[in-house]
């Protein structure tokens, strides 16, 4: 009965199973890689530039805890979101 279901909604939406798939994996990989840039975003607006100018500053000051745990922090989501644009790229690229 399942089976059936899920043969009427792919004959219904005119997608096959590998399109769906395919589908998914290119919106997953967009929700990460947006939950990542807004990571970026909220460092970048708070302290008024992008991770490789705090970088330098950090790198050249006595940093706090809260900056030390920013710079982790910021340093995670800017090499993650770099990543995952990279997935999306691909996948876009193999459409």
């Amino acid at each position: 009965m399942i089976q059936n279901i899920h043969e009427k909604i792919f004959t219904d939406l005119h997608i096959s199973k590998d399109q769906l798939l395919s589908d998914m994996a290119l919106l997953l990989a967009r929700q990460q890689l947006s939950e990542y840039s807004m990571e970026v975003d909220y460092y970048e607006k708070k302290y008024g530039k992008d991770f490789q100018e705090f970088d330098k500053m950090f790198r050249s000051l006595k940093a706090s805890y809260e900056m030390e745990n920013d710079w982790m922090s910021w340093k995670f989501a800017a090499e993650t979101r770099e990543y995952w644009q990279n997935i999306v790229g691909n996948i876009k690229n193999d459409y």
